[in-house]
């Protein structure tokens, strides 16, 4: 996330928006120049348009060169499972994010996470560790905590099933659970973008 995005979420854009937005802030921006520019230098004909519509493409592609837009962040490509008893460790209303001690993916999705809990602090998020002991818990929570000082905005467990735990992950970590009392939403890392993330929000604020 970088501080744009971050501006737009924290002042109550969707996900969606929120990544959406500052390229609309930019081709705003580079139009409202480029008129200025045209108002004071007086440009008339085919330099007056040709200003009017490179500029805010330049300043567009610049954002973007940047900041560019990848495939899944906008994903929302889930698989739902209904509850059977195997699941009885992944308790009801709230996301569970399953994940591995020292994977980066895992620590890097604490900072969406973060926002998540910052935007909705009713919300419960729980990091399920797949594997390790209660050393693994402290890794996540000793660098989440260096990150961000001491915080501690997570619950955080082991999983006593790994094998259930393991075959929802399907080898992908993380790997993101909506959970409820009948279903479980199950999203990849690779299919759980901003759109994603607004259902997750949407649904367990209203819970």
């Amino acid at each position: 996330m970088n501080s744009i995005e971050v501006f737009f979420l924290s002042n109550n854009f969707s996900w969606v928006a929120a990544k959406l937005g500052p390229y609309v802030y930019f081709l705003v921006l580079g139009l409202l120049f480029s008129l200025l520019v045209v108002w004071k230098l007086k440009f008339k004909g085919h330099v007056r348009i040709l200003f009017l519509i490179s500029l805010p493409l330049v300043m567009f592609s610049l954002y973007f060169s940047f900041y560019p837009i990848f495939q899944g962040d906008f994903s929302n490509e889930k698989k739902v499972f209904k509850r059977n008893e195997s699941m009885i460790e992944l308790k009801e209303n709230r996301l569970i994010i399953l994940s591995l001690p020292g994977c980066p993916y895992c620590l890097e999705s604490m900072e969406r996470m973060r926002i998540v809990k910052q935007r909705h602090p009713e919300i419960t998020i729980e990091y399920k560790v797949c594997h390790g002991d209660s050393s693994a818990i402290r890794w996540f929570q000793n660098l989440y905590g260096e990150r961000y000082k001491g915080k501690n905005d997570f619950d955080y467990s082991l999983a006593s099933d790994v094998k259930m735990t393991s075959k929802l992950a399907a080898g992908l970590y993380p790997t993101y659970i909506l959970t409820n009392k009948s279903s479980l939403k199950v999203w990849s890392v690779e299919q759980f973008g901003m759109s994603a993330i607004d259902e997750v929000e949407e649904v367990l604020s209203k819970e």
